[in-house]
């Protein structure tokens, strides 16, 4: 049994729903096979989300896309940078996601109806109901990337949004996190970084993924993540869910479970080295799934 397949395993076993808390459609989980497929038990979603945002699109390869930030009011992640955070330039793992081969598959999840097309109301269900943006900013988003301005977003017109503008916010934003993680300072500053390394802003590294959802859940900023961090922050994911499924025995397995599994040298805390440990020994899409994140529905498939 593969590594993933014990990650997904025991969370399974264990009841949980957080892996699989943000995809609308999740199919039954029977046998250890699918586990590599699918994360968790299906569970039904709130689908009420609040959550503004400015684009996160901070700069792009044509003037066309440039944005104000008075677009939409931000949630600004006051806490303050620490040393070895997320924008470190000395990550040590080189692995990465090449952003551009995500195109199809994401084009593939939005496109519900499978016409070819991306219909507005498409974008908005997506974009508002599963990734957590404003109708306003999706509409102003459909706009710029229907080129041909003829009411629909084609494959190429998708791709071209991804090379043309900035891959990694359009990753982020259609693919894993959505404004959960686009809204952070943290990835702002990435963000920005990646736009003056034009060698690599289409590409994201693995350590990078581990930073962002490290620091959103050590709250303190210490460089570790505790026990109570990580209870919080199952807390504020499983509030999504609709009322009653989940218990507080289900969090305490929840907990135990990721501390067994992430927390290496067994100290009670789990650290930003162990949390890219992770990223690199498991597969990306179910690791950040597991944590909560947004992540597009077949991603896994």
């Amino acid at each position: 049994m593969t590594q993933t397949h014990i990650l997904a395993a025991t969370l399974a076993v264990s009841g949980l729903a957080l892996a699989s808390a943000f995809s609308a459609t999740q199919p039954a989980m029977s046998t250890l096979s699918q586990l590599q497929r699918v994360s968790s038990v299906g569970v039904a979603v709130s689908r009420t989300v609040t959550t503004e945002t400015v684009t996160p699109f901070t700069a792009s390869r044509r003037t066309i896309f440039s944005v104000s930030a008075t677009s939409d009011e931000a949630t600004e992640d006051s806490a303050t940078d620490t040393e070895g955070n997320s924008n470190s330039n000395s990550n040590s793992n080189n692995d990465s996601i090449d952003l551009l081969d995500e195109v199809d598959s994401i084009f593939d999840c939005v496109d519900t109806n499978k016409d070819g097309q991306i219909s507005q109301d498409e974008l908005r269900a997506h974009l508002v109901d599963e990734m957590g943006y404003s109708k306003k900013y999706t509409d102003y988003l459909f706009e710029s990337i229907d080129t041909d301005s003829n009411g629909s977003i084609s494959r190429e017109e998708l791709g071209f949004a991804f090379y043309n503008f900035e891959a990694l916010s359009m990753y982020m934003t259609f693919g894993i996190g959505g404004a959960e993680i686009t809204q952070q300072n943290s990835f702002k500053k990435l963000a920005q970084n990646s736009d003056a390394a034009p060698e690599a802003r289409d590409k994201l590294l693995l350590d990078d993924l581990a930073d962002l959802i490290f620091d959103m859940i050590d709250t303190d900023k210490s460089g570790e993540i505790t026990r109570e961090e990580l209870e919080a922050h199952f807390d504020s994911v499983t509030k999504k869910l609709d009322s009653g499924k989940v218990t507080q025995q289900q969090a305490n397995e929840y907990v135990q479970t990721m501390f067994a599994t992430l927390d290496v040298d067994k100290d009670g805390n789990i650290c930003r080295e162990e949390s890219r440990t992770a990223f690199e020994k498991y597969d990306f899409k179910l690791l950040a799934r597991t944590f909560g994140l947004k992540v597009y529905q077949t991603a896994l498939v």
